[in-house]
């Protein structure tokens, strides 16, 4: 099964509005300019660089789509824009700065999986070169990307908007799925630590731990479900964290209670670096995951 991007879900306005915060990211300070709204539709520009780059947005409709679908759509997407870069000469010479040559023509969708729509782009620069427009250098080039062509710029504004947004609360926490002897095997652990010895304190702990062993899962869900490669790296990092627990964390913190403090901040500062959410939701995130690993075992102070 094809793996998309994760951008599919996206409206046409949204893809618009984050490739636009991607150039911005990518082209610093004043040098991205804007197409006004008016004028998009005809100079089939949403906007260009002062260093030659000019850009259209586009997400098609539908996803999933079938490799052909998704091909014709972008390429039909790619005539139409081409087309009105070449026929509205007189309206993009007006936005365009008189010295400013086009370099790069370039369409920026969230996925692409077909050598065919490589093809029409170079069969599309054949057509730009051609026409002799006096705003097109006489290399010009066009093509289709995706935004891993500005990743870290994504990167950027995507963690940004994780900074915005508010993960979605739980009505209620239930972990009465989990199984009792997970449960216990959990409690037999913090009882080695001398911070949780006395059930007293050891019983608050559990609960917390339990409960937001189901709250981290639900929100790494939605990260999953919403930005998916944040999810994917996300995954990896926690991936890479637990292989350490066996041998790493254990030769290096033998005592029970610097061991857990010491997986508990580099679980969370793990979660803030991949994620960077507001504060309580790394924390929730981070205390969720060293549940699971206290209840599976690759988390021991054997």
């Amino acid at each position: 099964m094809t793996r998309l991007s994760g951008f599919e879900q996206l409206s046409g306005d949204e893809w618009q509005d984050l490739c636009v915060r991607v150039l911005h990211e990518h082209h610093p300070g004043p040098e991205l300019i804007e197409v006004p709204d008016d004028d998009r539709g005809d100079a089939g520009l949403e906007a260009f660089s002062l260093t030659g780059h000019a850009y259209q947005c586009y997400a098609p409709e539908g996803e999933p789509l079938t490799t052909d679908v998704r091909y014709r759509k972008q390429r039909d997407k790619m005539t139409d824009d081409v087309g009105k870069f070449i026929g509205n000469a007189d309206k993009i010479k007006r936005l365009l700065p008189p010295e400013l040559r086009i370099s790069c023509w370039v369409l920026l969708v969230p996925f692409i999986n077909s050598r065919r729509l490589v093809e029409h782009a170079a069969r599309k620069t054949s057509e730009i070169r051609s026409s002799g427009l006096a705003y097109a250098s006489s290399d010009i080039v066009v093509t289709a990307v995706t935004l891993d062509a500005f990743e870290g710029a994504r990167e950027a504004v995507i963690n940004r908007q994780l900074t915005k947004l508010e993960l979605p609360p739980l009505d209620a926490v239930d972990y009465s799925h989990l199984d009792d002897e997970l449960i216990g095997r959990m409690a037999t652990k913090l009882a080695m630590t001398s911070q949780y010895a006395e059930e007293t304190r050891r019983g608050p702990l559990v609960n917390r731990l339990l409960a937001n062993h189901v709250a981290g899962r639900a929100r790494r869900d939605h990260v999953q479900d919403h930005y998916s490669e944040l999810g994917d790296q996300l995954e990896t990092r926690l991936s890479d964290l637990e292989d350490r627990l066996v041998v790493q964390y254990a030769l290096e913190e033998t005592v029970p209670d610097r061991r857990l403090l010491t997986v508990l901040r580099d679980t969370e500062k793990t979660v803030e670096e991949v994620l960077n959410p507001q504060a309580p939701h790394s924390r929730i995130i981070a205390e969720g995951q060293v549940a699971d690993w206290l209840m599976r075992c690759p988390l021991d102070f054997v």
